[in-house]
């Protein structure tokens, strides 16, 4: 039985926005804790008489300095997403997507292709979207809410996960641990 999900989307600033914040949270990450450790070693290097409370209330601070980098980083990119959806009239055009055990199908109206399922880099799943990353620097960004139902979400997963190497595709932690 070759049984086709059809998935028609189009995206909305909020998606392509939890699409890059999902992408740098990492880098995100790492920029924080640098951050932390850089202020950390600098306050003991300049005064290493400090008391101990001292020292906690500069940890403490330097906690809440990383914290707010955090949240500006998440904020930067948040702008920055703004300006790509604008400028983007592709983006925005109604994409639909046909997927079934051999691959999937998609088109809009300036493009369409045909992709084999063998032919995928990877397929990620974050909160609000299915992603499927064509290449390192080719996403195409299916809205969940974008399949009719959610029994053709469920059918959507095993189709990646009986047509895709287990380790080119990466469910929500969460997701997981409801289907268990």
């Amino acid at each position: 039985m070759n049984h086709e999900i059809i998935v028609e989307a189009t995206l909305e600033l909020k998606d392509v926005q939890e699409l890059n914040l999902f992408f740098t949270r990492t880098s995100r990450l790492m920029l924080a804790v640098v951050f932390f450790l850089i202020v950390i070693g600098l306050v003991l290097l300049v005064d290493e008489s400090r008391t101990g409370m001292e020292f906690m209330i500069a940890v403490l601070l330097d906690l809440l300095l990383s914290v707010i980098l955090w949240f500006v980083y998440g904020w930067s990119i948040r702008r920055k997403s703004v300006k790509a959806f604008l400028s983007d009239q592709l983006m925005r055009q109604r994409h639909t997507f046909v997927f079934s055990e051999t691959g999937f199908q998609y088109a809009s109206d300036s493009e369409s292709g045909k992709v084999r399922w063998n032919e995928i880099y990877e397929v990620r799943e974050s909160r609000n979207l299915f992603l499927i990353l064509l290449s390192t620097s080719r996403t195409l960004i299916m809205p969940k809410d974008a399949f009719a139902t959610e029994q053709d979400r469920i059918y959507f997963k095993g189709i990646v996960e009986s047509n895709v190497k287990a380790s080119r595709f990466h469910w929500r932690r969460e997701a997981i641990i409801n289907k268990s």
